[in-house]
């Protein structure tokens, strides 16, 4: 058994069907993990909530913790984080698919160099998962990462596993809507640890109606919120900050099917 936590945070409208499978890609990892932690903080669905008693059920290594108290999906992963039990954390959603071979070459990394959080590029699909649409590609060297992080985030989050420790020492997960992922990496960077992402893509992830979700003023204020944290960390110089919101807000801001045609385009 591996040195691994798996942190799957579960909202109460995932689908079972979803989970389910996300669930089959991580029993079926060459390094299986320690455990699975299903976080939630709301209502569940009766569906989804019995496919989390089924999943629990019937593999001794998963469990459910249930936070009412936890706000928002940062508060989710920062309480789901304090109860992993194991020092290497592996993140994935509850609609995400991992390679057989993810965790196995993710832990080497981590072990055998100085890196503290390791991802991937990503492979979004629609419906079927061997047909995905898209690949976002990440930067791979720490150098690159640093480069990516004043204005744009370097990391694809459900790809990512890192040392659990360390990012708690950088302050983990907070409640930073829309920018959760972005936020800790910053923070992360800030603190010295050290960054890296294979050039291969481990992950797949299901995107439905994802481009809606990233657009209108929420999402342009959270941008604005981002570069703001950027620049008191001494991540971003005034031009970066200058960059960051000239390429970022306008996009937000446009319609659902102008924004479809820009993300295809550019994949975030």
């Amino acid at each position: 058994m591996s040195s691994i936590s798996v942190l799957l945070p579960v909202a109460a409208t995932s689908d079972p069907s979803s989970l389910h499978r996300a669930h089959q890609s991580i029993s079926e990892q060459t390094t299986p993990p320690a455990e699975v932690l299903l976080v939630t903080n709301q209502s569940l669905t009766d569906d989804i909530g019995t496919a989390i008693r089924d999943l629990v059920s019937t593999d001794p290594d998963s469990r459910h913790e249930h936070i009412p108290d936890a706000q928002g999906l940062g508060g989710v992963l920062q309480a789901g984080l304090k109860k992993c039990t194991e020092p290497f954390v592996a993140r994935m959603d509850a609609d995400d698919i991992s390679e057989p071979k993810r965790f196995a070459e993710q832990l080497t990394v981590l072990k055998e160099t100085e890196a503290d959080i390791v991802g991937s590029h990503l492979a979004e699909f629609y419906d079927d998962p061997e047909q995905p649409e898209r690949t976002r590609k990440v930067p791979t060297s720490h150098d690159e990462i640093a480069e990516w992080m004043p204005w744009r985030c370097p990391m694809n989050h459900p790809t990512t596993m890192f040392d659990r420790e360390a990012v708690l020492n950088a302050g983990g997960y907070r409640d930073f809507p829309m920018m959760e992922d972005w936020d800790l990496w910053a923070r992360c960077l800030a603190a010295g640890l050290q960054f890296r992402n294979l050039d291969q893509t481990l992950v797949r992830a299901q995107i439905d109606e994802l481009v809606d979700r990233r657009g209108g003023l929420d999402y342009a204020k959270a941008e604005l919120r981002m570069a703001r944290e950027l620049r008191e960390l001494g991540i971003a110089t005034h031009q970066d900050t200058l960059q960051h919101l000239c390429l970022r807000i306008p996009p937000r801001l446009l319609p659902p099917v102008v924004r479809n045609v820009i993300y295809h385009l550019f994949a975030r």
